[in-house]
């Protein structure tokens, strides 16, 4: 039996819960479809401690703002599916879990689209596929060459410290996953090693603000996937950050500090032995040239549209850092 809908959506979280939002509002008749639960990818493959990186005030899905009473802390793992069960409830959204999509093609008629589930078959005027962005584990080549003998996962898969066999732990990746996973690993007391890639930083707090309070400011968050038209520019990664703990900056320069072992990037593989590009020192200045030209740009948009007060400042110098002011703090 075939269901004929006028739009299908396949995937129920955030982006799929949005855009059933907006169709609801315009009376018109859908369905979503969730292969598992709302926010299934956030409790599967996400860690323990996971929280947002972005404070909670820009938790801010179409018709249902944060209305908690900590806008500046940031949600664990377990609330972002709280929150997003809440979102689907408050327009009774038309959910229907655990129905997966596995086939989606044109009507022989080409007057609509045809989706094959588990459990049905849909004839559709308009199908919008909302399954995110990061559905499958990019694995580099040279992974297999890696004995069997070395536990390797994921980030996916990564849990918790107490999950990982014993010994030193290798982190490959410097983004923010990398880098939260790598600083908890070192916390727990392991030896950490981290291949440094090409992601930035940002600093957590900025003249007494959260650095995402700078980046809505500079209209970073109104940019739209063509926007720059450099392809370029829309697969870099996110700047590391951390929202744990109240949230707080990183630094690789304190990795470092803390006992951490930095890495150039790994490009190869060989039994038991690793090739490593000699870009470390690179790698590791690129961070602090990154943030430097868009914060000074942000204190500047801040003063002339009376954000913020210009403050007396004396300039210092420290590795790895920019000039600073008396109140802002070092990332």
């Amino acid at each position: 039996m075939v269901e004929r809908i006028d739009t299908l959506v396949i995937g129920g979280s955030q982006a799929g819960l949005a855009i059933s939002y907006f169709l609801t509002q315009e009376g018109r008749p859908h369905v979503v479809l969730e292969k598992d639960q709302i926010g299934h990818s956030w409790i599967t493959e996400r860690w323990d401690s996971f929280t947002l990186v972005t404070p909670n005030w820009a938790n801010q899905l179409p018709g249902f703002p944060y209305q908690g009473d900590d806008p500046d802390g940031f949600l664990p793992r377990d609330e972002i599916v709280t929150y997003l069960e809440d979102y689907a409830a408050s327009f009774n959204a038309p959910v229907r879990l655990g129905v997966r999509a596995h086939r989606l093609g044109k009507e022989e008629d080409n007057t609509g689209y045809r989706v094959e589930t588990n459990e049905a078959a849909f004839a559709a005027s308009n199908v919008v596929v909302a399954t995110g962005f990061f559905q499958r584990p990019r694995i580099p080549g040279f992974a297999n060459s890696i004995p069997p003998a070395i536990n390797q996962i994921h980030s996916s898969e990564y849990r918790n410290p107490d999950t990982l066999p014993g010994g030193a732990v290798l982190v490959v990746g410097s983004a923010q996953s990398g880098c939260q996973i790598a600083e908890e690993i070192l916390e727990s007391g392991r030896r950490v090693y981290l291949a440094v890639g090409s992601a930035g930083r940002i600093p957590r707090r900025y003249r007494g603000k959260d650095g995402m309070y700078w980046s809505a400011k500079m209209g970073r968050f109104d940019r739209s996937f063509e926007d720059p038209a450099n392809p370029v520019e829309r697969y870099k990664p996110n700047p590391h950050a951390s929202g744990k703990n109240g949230g707080h900056a990183i630094n690789l320069h304190q990795f470092a500090r803390a006992g951490m072992t930095l890495l150039g990037r790994v490009i190869a593989t060989d039994g038991h032995k690793i090739t490593l590009a000699p870009d470390l020192k690179e790698k590791v200045a690129q961070p602090t040239n990154i943030p430097r030209i868009a914060w000074w740009r942000s204190t500047s948009i801040s003063e002339r549209r009376g954000w913020t007060r210009r403050s007396r400042t004396t300039a210092t110098r420290t590795t790895g850092a920019r000039p600073t002011d008396r109140t802002s703090k070092r990332y």
